[in-house]
């Protein structure tokens, strides 16, 4: 009886592995080419399920200036964009793709350049953090460039340490908050 279901059990996988073998998807979006509406899409582009690009739920963005100021200008509240990181980390988390899908979105509509800064919490001492902090605004940076396909030249990148914090380091949920790439509109 065991081996039939091991027989049974096998037949299923090389089946369904063979159906899928047979559904090409030319983009690699995760949609194959027979219910793909929108056959070319740029690679690691957010699709929906019938293979085009979704609209990001928020394109409008309010973003800081680097000399305080709102870009535009006729907002009032900041948007909630910053990319978070692991402790002693540069890597990007993949829950944290959805800001650099929405910022890579309203850049496709704003001819803007963008200031990526860096900030860690304050465990270690600065000789590490300020290269790690850097790390992370070059990698976010990377990300919008090789990915998104942006003009390297639309992106600064810079690395403060653990100087700037928005939160207090004492608890293990403001360090948390601390580890962070902010988005600053250069002008």
């Amino acid at each position: 009886m065991r081996w039939l279901v091991l027989l049974v059990g096998f037949y299923i996988l090389t089946a369904n592995d063979a159906v899928c073998q047979n559904w090409p998807d030319s983009d690699a979006d995760g949609v194959p080419d027979k219910k793909d509406a929108c056959q070319y899409s740029r690679a690691g582009l957010r699709v929906d399920a019938s293979g085009c690009a979704r609209k990001a739920a928020m394109t409008n963005l309010c973003l800081r200036t680097l000399n305080g100021g709102f870009f535009p200008e006729s907002c009032t509240q900041i948007s909630s964009n910053q990319v978070k990181f692991d402790f002693a980390r540069a890597d990007i988390l993949f829950s944290q793709r959805v800001v650099i899908e929405r910022i890579s979105e309203w850049l496709e509509s704003v001819p803007a350049r963008l200031m990526l800064v860096g900030h860690t919490d304050s465990v270690g001492d600065e000789a590490f953090n300020r290269p790690l902090s850097l790390m992370r605004a070059s990698n976010v940076k990377q990300v919008l460039v090789d990915e998104f396909n942006f003009a390297p030249s639309r992106f600064d990148v810079k690395g403060v340490g653990s100087v700037e914090p928005i939160a207090d380091n004492k608890s293990m949920s403001g360090r948390a908050l601390n580890r962070r790439v902010e988005f600053f509109v250069v002008f």
